[in-house]
């Protein structure tokens, strides 16, 4: 902002935006800092300076109905408040309205945890914020995941905090990065997400990516991984594809890589499904594609699991197999140990 803007905001000669009033805030914060006077950290939430701005809107109008008209906006399409507007939570339709154009990070966390504890679905907000720039959505991920931690893996202790809303939010961002910048932006994605010490995240982008895309589109994002040198995330991909995606969806990105000679991504798809379950094992057996590939199919069985695929091979027909993993039954003592 020029000088002479601050000061009118300051100074109250005209109202500021959301926007504004954080970007002063922020910078009267830093002021302090460098000059040996930091404020409170009381002083300089965002969240405070979110509420107090709601506080002061009183009777200017609220904002649905700009937020409705396609006025100028960062992206394509402009969020739909009519949820918030249908919920009478119109200090948030007010709150986005005046946030268009700052950084997602700065308001999108606010508006979903209002949202999640009134068991609103974000959804749609999500979806939007898929659409934006990547490294504006990395921000916006990073601060969702302040607001909403990722659950601990295992089963829940009783001391452990455990965010419901992060199902909500992040995950479905997730998904929705992974179908709009899958294609064209993985490697941006997965860079962006490390180096906001979002690296855990990597995977279940992945995943995502892996699970929604086509066989061309697959064959897109493996090449852009490998030429910015994240070669481990393009084996990750493709191993995703086969213990990830749809049982019915997974041959077809098989089939699209033999037919262009890239028979050794074909085998990791293979692998990932031969390592994911004895249903996908089997299902790549049965396809005479995957014939030249058997060997790379059985090897991917976990040494751990050889029993249990075993029995599901036989009972598939597959006898010549399991007998290497799940040799029959030949006599012995019954109570004989199994080792």
């Amino acid at each position: 902002m020029a000088r002479s803007t601050i000061q009118e905001k300051l100074s109250g000669k005209s109202p500021a935006k959301l926007s504004q009033i954080l970007a002063i805030v922020e910078s009267i914060a830093e002021y302090g800092r460098i000059n040996g006077t930091p404020l409170s950290p009381q002083e300089v939430e965002e969240n405070s300076w979110r509420a107090k701005y709601v506080a002061t809107m009183g009777n200017r109008g609220h904002a649905g109905s700009a937020l409705s008209r396609n006025e100028p906006s960062t992206y394509d399409r402009v969020w739909n408040p009519q949820p918030l507007l249908a919920a009478g939570m119109t200090d948030l339709v007010d709150l986005v309205s005046q946030s268009q154009g700052a950084p997602m990070s700065t308001w999108v966390p606010h508006v979903a945890t209002e949202m999640a504890t009134a068991e609103m679905s974000c959804k749609n907000l999500m979806e939007w914020v898929a659409q934006g720039e990547i490294k504006d959505i990395i921000g916006c991920i990073k601060a969702l995941d302040q607001a909403f931690p990722l659950p601990n893996q295992g089963p829940p202790e009783p001391w452990d905090n455990w965010s419901t809303g992060y199902g909500a939010t992040t995950e479905i961002l997730l998904r929705y990065v992974a179908r709009t910048h899958g294609r064209s932006s993985a490697p941006v994605v997965a860079v962006g997400l490390r180096r906001a010490s979002l690296g855990y995240f990597v995977n279940t982008f992945l995943s995502n990516v892996a699970s929604w895309h086509l066989a061309k589109n697959l064959a897109v994002a493996v090449q852009r991984l490998r030429s910015a040198e994240l070669s481990k995330d393009a084996i990750t991909l493709l191993r995703f594809v086969g213990s990830s995606r749809m049982d019915s969806r997974v041959l077809e990105v098989v089939h699209y890589f033999l037919d262009n000679n890239s028979d050794d991504d074909a085998k990791r798809i293979l692998k990932g499904m031969g390592s994911e379950s004895p249903e996908r094992l089997v299902i790549a057996l049965r396809d005479d594609k995957c014939d030249p590939m058997r060997e790379d199919l059985i090897g991917s069985i976990p040494w751990n699991k050889h029993q249990e695929y075993g029995k599901h091979l036989r009972a598939e027909g597959f006898s010549d197999i399991a007998d290497a993993f799940d040799p029959p039954f030949t006599g012995g003592y019954s109570d004989e140990a199994p080792f």
